[in-house]
This record gives structure tokens, sequence and C-alpha cells, in this order.
């Protein structure tokens, strides 16, 4: 379920960039960190990796930093943001 949600969210993001293209001279968006449920190198990893980057190529956003938190099966990374909630402004 966390697979699908995550998959449907990176689709999204990744059509709006490539519907606004690189038009706008300013970032729509300063920065996202994106924190990835998986081991560097693996799927979770490369699909954030690789959304960050074209979101940064298109001008939609400024920056775009990462972070692997793997174990549970996902269920370390969700944990974290639920316990973190506040402090995790611009987080995905």
């Amino acid at each position: 379920m966390m697979k699908k949600l995550f998959g449907i969210l990176l689709v999204t993001i990744t059509s709006l960039a490539l519907a606004v293209g690189s038009s706008s001279a300013k970032p729509m968006v300063g920065s996202i960190h994106f924190l990835i449920p998986g081991g560097a190198g693996g799927g979770w990893d490369g699909t954030a990796r690789g959304t960050g980057e074209a979101l940064t190529k298109s001008g939609l956003l400024g920056k775009a930093t990462f972070e692997n938190m793997s174990g549970g099966g996902g269920g370390k990374a969700i944990g974290y943001l639920i316990e973190n909630s506040r402090s995790n402004h611009g987080t995905l």
C-alpha cells in the first residue's frame, strides 16, 4: 500500500513538472527533503533521486535533499515522519 501511494505521488509530481516545464525563472518550491524508505541504490532510492532531479531541472524545485532510512519494510521511515511531523516541513 505504501509503495502504491508513493508511486502515485511521484507520478503526480513528475507529471506536473513536465506540464509546467522550465519557463519560470523562480522555483515554485524552494526545497524538498526526500525521506527514502529503503537502502541506497535500491528502487525507492532511484525513484526519489530521479524525481528530485527532474523537478530541479524543470525549474519547479530549487533544491532537493535525500536521506535513506531502511528498516521494517518502510515502517522505520513512516514512524520517523509521524513522530517528528512538526519539524519535518518540506519532507516527502
